[in-house]
């Protein structure tokens, strides 16, 4: 895909491992479906009604349709000389997000509602921190409750000769 501003975008021939994207080109990548274990975080295109207060000088109503082929009334937002509707709702929160900020370790919605859906992290058990899943038994404790290096997954490796680091 390219344009007079833009540069080419390539998708890969095959399916990617993920983990190591975050932000924007997690979310191209799986609802491309281009990953190897990643669902598209994405669920739905946001409605007229989602974030209309968040955008009134650049709010453009449009037409969508839903996963039934209904159609129903959305939004784009104007941009310079383009339009786009790269927003994540927040349902409870009812906040709209660019996709840059989902899937990013950073709780945007105030429920981790912009996260859930990611296979990018590894959520520690008793904080509501994430960290990259390649962090996760890494030898490295980046959970304040340890539950990064000490869990089931991670005794084998401790056994096996890895020391961990403090």
């Amino acid at each position: 895909i390219t344009d007079s501003n833009r540069p080419l975008l390539q998708l890969p021939q095959n399916k990617q491992n993920c983990d190591n994207m975050y932000g924007e080109t997690y979310v191209f990548m799986s609802c491309t479906d281009s990953c190897l274990h990643s669902k598209c975080p994405l669920s739905q295109t946001p409605k007229i009604t989602s974030c209309r207060d968040q955008f009134p000088q650049s709010f453009v109503n449009t037409y969508a349709r839903d996963s039934t082929g209904d159609p129903y009334l959305s939004f784009v937002i104007r941009s310079h000389d383009s339009y786009h509707n790269d927003f994540f709702v927040c349902e409870k929160s009812k906040k709209c997000i660019p996709y840059s900020k989902v899937c990013d370790l950073v709780d945007d919605c105030g429920d981790l509602e912009d996260e859930a859906y990611c296979s990018n992290h590894f959520q520690c058990e008793n904080e509501m921190h994430l960290i990259p899943k390649p962090h996760r038994c890494d030898g490295t404790f980046h959970c304040l409750d340890f539950s990064d290096e000490c869990n089931e997954e991670c005794s084998k490796q401790i056994l096996d000769g890895l020391f961990l680091k403090v």
